[in-house]
């Protein structure tokens, strides 16, 4: 893994179509870890001029039989592009199946899955103790399929020469303490602070990260947006931004991205450190079933956690890391 020299990186999330090459073509990234956006519409990918790229297509059947049915899964925006590339191969594999991919954020995956609205709901963190019983979700079947971590992102006007921030300036930022970049050795620049909405996973593992899991602390600017895509956006095109994204929406050339001082010295989201548990923010995400998942179900999210998947390149262009023992029903991958 190449170091992560380049504190910003070329993306396309600026538009349905744009997300559309995105996913496709990938991206021409120095560090090779960062990429591409979510399904979109045959119809705008021939619009849009790009032929979609399937990766080494599973060869799966059911005892019956060929695989056939439709699979409905949505929630994380942070997973989003990682389950669209897999939902693509798994199709063309098998003609018989068609799937439909959503966002909506963690918390809407997590209650659509459980309230039985979707198949399977993707989630960056596992279903909370109070969900499981005010979801009626106590026999959720709950898998890893990617660590799944997220990075302090920022507009560049305001940094300033800031690399790092240590946990308590973070605290600092997100609990409104501070309110201008000099205070913590920026320029003297406003701080506009961006929050995801509440449900969202992302906003979840920050909260773990920096209040001990109470996303009540938050204080922020503008209203809380509800994906990785908006407030990535919100942070390329004003000034003095700072939020938390998951590291496919990192890659703007209009954003600089932060690493964690820690006595120990700087860390940085590499994939090595990602792979040895090292980056202190988020954790597996998980592919959630209600039950036992059925026989498509469980197709697709095996096909997911399988090395014939983990071998796509896509897995290098989003940052992702694949669990070191990934199984369903495992929820922690390790």
């Amino acid at each position: 893994m190449d170091e992560f020299v380049d504190r910003t990186r070329r993306s396309g999330f600026r538009s349905t179509a744009n997300r559309a090459c995105a996913t496709v073509r990938g991206f021409d990234v120095k560090t090779g870890w960062l990429a591409a956006q979510w399904l979109v519409a045959g119809a705008l990918l021939v619009a849009t001029g790009c032929t979609p790229t399937v990766s080494a297509q599973p060869t799966l059947s059911s005892p019956g039989g060929p695989l056939a049915g439709t699979l409905s899964i949505g929630g994380s925006t942070a997973l989003q592009p990682l389950v669209e590339q897999a939902a693509r191969s798994f199709e063309a594999a098998n003609p018989g199946v068609q799937i439909l991919v959503s966002d909506g954020g963690s918390g809407a995956g997590r209650a659509g899955v459980c309230q039985g609205t979707l198949d399977i709901g993707m989630s960056d963190v596992t279903l909370l103790g109070s969900e499981l019983t005010s979801l009626n979700c106590g026999d959720a079947i709950q898998t890893a399929v990617a660590m799944d971590v997220f990075v302090l992102g920022a507009n560049p006007n305001g940094p300033g020469n800031l690399a790092a921030l240590n946990r308590e300036q973070m605290e600092a930022i997100f609990s409104g303490a501070v309110k201008n970049w000099a205070e913590i050795g920026g320029n003297n620049q406003p701080l506009v602070v961006v929050n995801r909405i509440k449900g969202s996973g992302t906003r979840q593992s920050m909260a773990n990260y920096l209040f001990n899991g109470d996303d009540s602390l938050f204080e922020g600017n503008l209203a809380e947006r509800e994906s990785n895509e908006d407030v990535a956006n919100t942070l390329s095109t004003t000034p003095g931004a700072v939020s938390y994204v998951g590291v496919a929406y990192v890659s703007d050339p209009g954003l600089v991205t932060l690493g964690i001082k820690r006595p120990n010295g700087v860390v940085l989201p590499t994939r090595e450190v990602i792979a040895g548990l090292g980056w202190p923010i988020g954790g597996p995400g998980v592919a959630i079933t209600k039950g036992q998942p059925n026989v498509l179900e469980a197709a697709f999210i095996n096909y997911m956690i399988s090395s014939q998947f983990q071998s796509d390149p896509i897995w290098d262009r989003l940052g992702y890391v694949p669990p070191a023992r990934p199984a369903i029903g495992n929820p922690i991958g390790q």
